[in-house]
């Protein structure tokens, strides 16, 4: 079951909350009810079978559940220092179950591993390996970890928590005060889910998208551009607001994912307003690290060169984490270039400080970066390579998971 797609799916999830309501009249509102919550609603999402082999089919249950289990035996190899060839293999590891889902089904098409949210629970369970491996992090309980990893509001696509801040409130006992509190806060984000996903995103499906992707030239072209950016913005951050209203009632705070993208005057700032869990977790776990490294080894002339590398690491494994395809990757190397060139333009700027000041500035480098990003969605569409008799391929359907990874930003 597809979550947050369907009445059924949101029938299922009133009918856990609503005896979490009464519960939390009496100060009940714990732990259980989170811990319960997810493990009803993994067996309704996960029971259907996928095909391990040809002749094998599981349902996906087994692979989400072997899953979770070897991702905590990494951690408590870790957490023991028993990791086979040392810390440094401990992300190779944790990666390894995405990489063969990702790559198993090009060397066997009838083969498949995986289940619906891998690569967000990777993220997830790469967070923590990472928090141990750095000292950090030295001791993980094994239900808080199965719990921040599954936790089904958010499994399928984000956004992605970090496990020190899930763990500080999973636990929590919520007073009446508070789940009145956690309730009225997520109840607009389930009305902004509702709009977004169910009337904008869906109108501009059903009107708009085929018939500008089936519009032949450059302006059938343009068109399909700005009406795919607009679908996916609603789409995915419909889908975001519901997981975050959703999880606020269970009294976690889940990050927001955007914050006004379309406002943005630069390619930087987009990155730091749209799906921002994603962008962050790549600033902080790839990005950064990479550069700390390539200063302090001196791969590089200058550290500009080197943040550089950074931007087309990072995007480079951003486009691969979408899919192998070649229009995913030209995508992250699309928006690598354009955040070096950002740099560049601000160094150069920043000696001139009199240069591109006032309001008709500003308009344009706002009216600028929607372009180019917009641009990058529709690279992003595989528009340009799809037959025009074929369908749409749309984010729900392009992505296991989804939509943008989107990186760093200031240093």
């Amino acid at each position: 079951m597809i979550p947050y797609a369907h009445l059924t799916y949101f029938c299922l999830v009133f009918a856990i909350i609503l005896p979490m309501i009464v519960a939390a009249r009496r100060g009940l509102a714990n732990s259980k009810w989170i811990l319960g919550a997810t493990v009803v609603m993994l067996l309704v999402q996960y029971y259907p079978k996928v095909q391990i082999t040809r002749h094998i089919h599981w349902p996906e249950l087994v692979p989400l559940a072997a899953f979770g289990l070897y991702q905590w035996a990494l951690i408590r190899m870790a957490l023991t220092k028993r990791l086979p060839g040392g810390s440094r293999w401990a992300i190779p590891l944790g990666l390894f179950p995405l990489i063969v889902s990702k790559f198993l089904p090009e060397i066997a098409p009838q083969s498949q591993f995986g289940f619906a949210g891998i690569s967000y629970v990777t993220f997830r369970a790469l967070d923590v390996l990472w928090a141990v491996t750095d000292g950090v992090l030295r001791e993980v309980e094994c239900l808080d970890f199965l719990v921040y990893l599954f936790f089904f509001p958010t499994i399928s696509s984000g956004p992605i928590d970090r496990f020190r801040r899930f763990n500080q409130e999973w636990r929590q006992t919520r007073s009446r005060e508070q789940f009145r509190e956690d309730f009225d806060a997520g109840l607009p984000l389930f009305f902004r889910g509702l709009l977004y996903k169910f009337v904008i995103a869906t109108l501009i499906e059903r009107h708009l998208l085929e018939t500008t992707r089936t519009t032949p030239g450059v302006i059938g072209a343009v068109e399909y551009a700005y009406t795919y950016s607009a679908y996916l913005f609603f789409d995915f951050a419909g889908y975001s607001a519901f997981a975050v209203g959703v999880s606020r009632w269970f009294g976690i705070h889940t990050p927001e994912n955007f914050n006004l993208p379309w406002a943005a005057r630069n390619i930087r700032e987009f990155w730091n307003r749209w799906h921002m869990s994603l962008s962050f977790w790549f600033r902080d776990h790839v990005y950064t690290r990479f550069l700390i490294t390539a200063v302090k080894a001196k791969w590089f002339r200058s550290r500009e060169i080197a943040s550089n590398a950074g931007y087309l690491v990072s995007f480079g494994l951003m486009g691969l984490w979408h899919g192998l395809t070649g229009y995913y990757i030209l995508y992250g190397f699309y928006h690598a270039a354009l955040l070096a060139g950002f740099d560049a333009f601000s160094r150069w700027r920043r000696k001139r400080p009199e240069a591109f000041k006032g309001l008709a500035w500003q308009g344009a480098a706002h009216v600028i970066t929607i372009h180019v990003v917009v641009f990058g969605f529709w690279i992003f569409s595989g528009h340009a390579w799809q037959p025009r008799s074929t369908g749409v391929v749309t984010p729900a359907k392009s992505m296991e998971v989804i939509p943008e990874d989107n990186v760093m930003m200031q240093q």
